[in-house]
């Protein structure tokens, strides 16, 4: 009994630890809001030669760690920050290399607005969804991932859109066509590994197209 009882004790405390790393390593995570305060206050130009060249820096510096002789150093890296690494990036590349990449792309590709939400979507709706479908989620996915997770992931979105819609003064296609894409976009995040696509990645280039389809349609038919 005493044993079944200690491994009851081992299992919480390993969970817990697990929940505990989690949570630094997405408040971590939330100080990249600091790249969207960055593309609002300058243009897309300067946006994606600052972001593109610290990805081609963060890209280059994980390369020498893992394929060079300075393989020393990335055992440095999981010794004493292994607390906020995953499992497939101790010793390969870190998600911060697709989260700039997503970054990227969105200023690139899509409207300043529709690049600063969604890559506001991907910091706070994944961090959140992660962390409340680690600790709340009881109706799970097959791929372990949770209803509770999800929906925290859209509420905490809509919640970011609300104080977009004031701050920035949205217009009312902008705001619909956001409150459509979140919920498809959050779908699609919990299927992100099934097609073997980076949620960093597929977050903010989901949402981008989808806004950009549902803005052009809306311009196109005259809905507003």
């Amino acid at each position: 009994m005493t044993g079944i009882q200690n491994s009851s004790q081992n299992e919480k405390a390993a969970s817990g630890k697990k929940y505990r790393n989690e949570v630094s390593r997405k408040i971590l995570h939330m100080l990249a809001f600091l790249i969207v305060v960055f593309i609002y206050f300058t243009d897309r130009t300067a946006a994606c030669l600052v972001i593109g060249i610290a990805l081609i820096l963060l890209f280059a510096c994980n390369s020498l760690l893992l394929y060079s002789k300075l393989k020393f150093l990335n055992d440095i890296k999981v010794k004493y920050f292994s607390f906020i690494l995953r499992d497939n990036e101790k010793y390969g590349y870190i998600s911060s290399n697709w989260f700039l990449l997503g970054c990227f792309l969105s200023v690139l590709l899509f409207p300043k607005y529709v690049a600063m939400l969604g890559i506001t979507i991907l910091i706070f709706g994944d961090a959140f969804a992660a962390l409340i479908g680690m600790r709340f989620g009881k109706h799970k996915f097959k791929n372990g991932k949770s209803v509770e997770g999800t929906l925290a992931f859209i509420g905490v979105s809509y919640l970011f859109l609300a104080g977009f819609a004031v701050v920035l003064k949205l217009d009312a296609p902008f705001i619909l066509a956001a409150i459509a894409s979140i919920p498809v976009t959050a779908v699609s995040e919990i299927y992100s590994k099934q097609i073997r696509v980076d949620d960093n990645l597929l977050i903010p280039i989901v949402f981008g197209v989808l806004m950009v389809a549902m803005l052009f349609i809306f311009e196109t038919f005259g809905v507003f």
